[in-house]
């Protein structure tokens, strides 16, 4: 039985269904009963959730840590980065940008755009944000809410925009507001 391992609700579009297999688990009484809540409560599958987990940790948190991710509290990032003028922001998020190729090439074996933006996709859905991307020919639109606040959407536009220039992608728009990014990229012609 093939499975889509991604939910589309948080406008991540579906991937293709790949190949799957059936195991037998053992697992324990009080987490599975966790499990068949969330399911319940989510309206899918044990076995669907189960698959989402599970493609969570294999695309995310198996190598965050290794990668240097923490997790912290939403609110501490928030008063921390509203303690910093705008100078002090980019110069952070050009730093952060410079590691960005280490980590993508572990967690997808490629640097391309494409991977960049997979790994962004995945990072957007772990934390909970609300993501929409739209591609009409050679134009990306990427719309990521995260309700964290004007300096965090400058943050974030500049470790992006730091990105997409070692990318070579020439040609960008972004807007920020106090809760959202959003940025389109204008790709060359193949």
């Amino acid at each position: 039985m093939d499975v889509n391992l991604m939910a589309h609700e948080d406008g991540i579009p579906p991937q293709p269904k790949a190949a799957s297999e059936t195991i037998s688990l053992r697992l324990d009484r009080v987490a599975l009963n966790t499990i068949r809540n969330e399911a319940r409560q989510k309206d899918v599958s044990v076995n669907t959730l189960l698959n989402q987990i599970i493609k969570q940790h294999v695309r995310w948190h198996s190598y965050a840590s290794k990668a240097g991710f923490i997790t912290v509290r939403k609110q501490l990032i928030m008063q921390l980065i509203n303690q910093l003028d705008e100078e002090e922001i980019s110069n952070i998020a050009k730093g952060i940008s410079g590691e960005s190729k280490d980590f993508v090439l572990l967690l997808r074996n490629e640097y391309r755009l494409e991977s960049v933006l997979d790994v962004l996709q995945t990072w957007v859905t772990i934390s909970g944000y609300k993501y929409k991307s739209e591609i009409k020919g050679n134009t990306q639109l990427h719309i990521i809410q995260h309700d964290m606040g004007k300096k965090w959407s400058l943050y974030l536009a500049d470790l992006f925009r730091h990105i997409f220039e070692e990318l070579k992608i020439r040609k960008m728009d972004f807007d920020t507001t106090d809760n959202t990014l959003s940025f389109v990229l204008h790709l060359a012609s193949p």
